[in-house]
């Protein structure tokens, strides 16, 4: 019998973003192999597909159901964690207010000035 995860926490749901994250890496890297490294890129591939289902199977239904809705997204927004990396402290600040102010339900008006 399986032991089920009860827990929802925010460190479980990371860990699986960033395993779906890196399934899709390595099933995109795979596409400039050939041969045995397009094998073991699938393969890696596939263990993290793994990963994602055994922990999909253990936990609550209405959780795994929420989880693939969230992880839907993942590349973007490792896109957009790409990009943030390069803002200034400042910058980096002033994304965060925003984005805390749209989860809030505010209405944000961005404008900006040509350089």
């Amino acid at each position: 019998m399986k032991e089920h995860f009860e827990d929802n926490t925010y460190g479980l749901l990371k860990a699986m973003h960033h395993t779906k994250i890196a399934m899709d890496y390595f099933e995109d890297v795979s596409k400039n192999y050939h041969n045995g490294a397009k094998h073991i890129m699938l393969q890696y591939a596939q263990k993290c597909k793994w990963i994602l289902d055994n922990i999909r199977h253990r936990v609550p239904s209405d959780f795994a159901a929420s989880i693939d809705n969230d992880m839907k997204d993942s590349l973007f927004l490792d896109a957009l964690e790409d990009r943030l990396i390069h803002f200034s402290p400042q910058q980096r600040e002033m994304i965060e207010q925003i984005i805390e102010l749209m989860s809030k339900g505010e209405t944000i008006e961005v404008s900006y000035l040509e350089k």
